[in-house]
């Protein structure tokens, strides 16, 4: 083999397994330069952004410095954000990187490649709903989930001396916007050990609005069933088949002029390709802002050039596009990794064939509610409580697998919970 820049733009699930793996493949091999660029030196698993959004997890503790993570494995990681790209030039443009109080640190740059991977994941998809992007939060980085997490913190501040009534609005009743309403619950009953003694759920008001006659509508209608019980057990207030036709600083506008009062908004309804997709212009990009591929993940038109997970567009035989989901991105990652390397090797590289092991759902400590699918019988069964909660950490811990090593990632974990021992259980400054 010979070496080879390998440039991977988004450090979110698939980004950050690939460079894993490629770095310890063929990182410490001379003339191989395996980089990483992300916007942000902090990796948070994605699916536990709502976690940090209510203080549940640390980014400090639970956070994946990059710079330590490449050295350690293989890859080097480069501060930016991509805002352009040249392929009849092989290079990719970096946008300026400016400090908090807005003094510039880095000019534009540009970064040239042999093989250039896009992974830069999903942003929220508003619909072009009026007031949206003005009036709500979107859990869709680590920056929004602790934009969100400091006015959780502010407001709770305020409600333990006025003793009115907080009202929180989620849009969307997916799996991160019903994940965040039932966190909401579990933290609201737990301040009052950290000083909050006139706060009590009572106080919470969180309302979750969808647009589809039922929670979680691309799950099963059993798992959908469990986890709505679960919620109404609990006080979430459930607005089901419910548009949302404005969004302004009181709340949400329904079709019939309602309004669903909400001092704190979160949009979770929806996903496109982030914003700079459209920048591309010497790429194929559809209508959801999303990079279109062929079935080996290769941009179409381009020879050197890949996409995967959210940002990717790609159709699978059976006519349906691969879902926007962790699983995915992680599923692309591991076939991207085998097909880099057959083609360093003159090998052929295969197509992506999607596997769907099923989908789970934390409803915090309250339960946990999903279906599995897979070898161990035919078609998919139910799973709550202990067993479902098990499944959920064990993806995580998969996750770490793909990023560590599986032995390195056990040794990870085991700090994580000597860590935990010592600590508060809420993130509260």
């Amino acid at each position: 083999m010979t070496g080879k820049r390998i440039v991977i733009v988004g450090g979110g699930a698939g980004g950050l397994a690939l460079a894993s793996k490629l770095g310890r493949k063929l990182g410490h091999k001379q003339g191989f330069d395996i980089c990483l660029v992300d916007r942000s030196p902090i990796h948070i698993w994605k699916p536990k952004l709502h976690e940090v959004a209510v203080g549940v997890i640390d980014q400090s503790l639970d956070g994946l410095l990059y710079r330590d993570h490449g050295l350690k494995n293989g890859y080097r990681y480069v501060r930016g954000e991509i805002e352009g790209c040249d392929p009849s030039c092989k290079t990719i443009q970096l946008a300026p990187v400016y400090s908090d109080d807005g003094e510039l640190l880095l000019a534009d740059r540009a970064l040239s490649y042999d093989y250039l991977v896009l992974a830069l994941g999903s942003v929220s998809n508003t619909f072009n709903t009026k007031g949206a992007e003005e009036n709500c939060i979107f859990l869709d980085s680590l920056e929004n989930a602790e934009r969100f997490h400091h006015k959780l913190l502010d407001a709770l501040l305020q409600l333990n001396e006025s003793q009115g009534k907080l009202s929180i609005g989620i849009v969307g009743a997916g799996a991160t916007g019903v994940e965040l309403a039932a966190e909401l619950h579990h933290v609201i009953e737990s301040v009052k050990e950290y000083g909050y003694l006139n706060i009590s759920k009572h106080h919470l008001d969180v309302h979750l609005i969808e647009a589809s006659p039922k929670i979680l509508p691309q799950l099963p209608e059993k798992v959908s069933a469990r986890a709505q019980s679960v919620l109404d057990k609990i006080g979430i207030k459930l607005h089901l088949g419910v548009q949302v036709k404005e969004v302004t600083a009181q709340g949400f506008v329904t079709p019939d002029g309602d309004v669903i009062e909400a001092s704190l908004k979160v949009w979770a309804a929806g996903v496109k390709g982030p914003a700079v997709c459209a920048k591309f212009t010497s790429l194929p990009i559809t209508p959801r802002n999303q990079i279109d591929v062929d079935a080996c993940m290769r941009v179409k038109g381009q020879e050197d050039i890949y996409a995967i997970g959210d940002c990717a567009a790609l159709i699978l035989e059976n006519g349906k596009a691969v879902p926007p989901r962790a699983q995915s991105a992680d599923q692309m990652a591991d076939r991207l990794y085998k097909n880099i390397v057959n083609r360093l090797q003159d090998k052929a590289e295969l197509p992506f064939v999607y596997k769907d092991y099923g989908s789970l759902v934390s409803l915090s400590r309250f339960s946990a509610v999903g279906n599995l699918m897979g070898n161990l019988r035919s078609g998919d069964f139910f799973i709550e409580g202990h067993v479902a909660r098990l499944m959920y950490v064990s993806l995580y811990q998969r996750h770490l697998g793909s990023l560590y090593g599986w032995f390195s990632a056990l040794i990870y974990r085991l700090a994580q919970k000597l860590l935990r021992w010592h600590r508060p259980k809420l993130k509260l400054h």
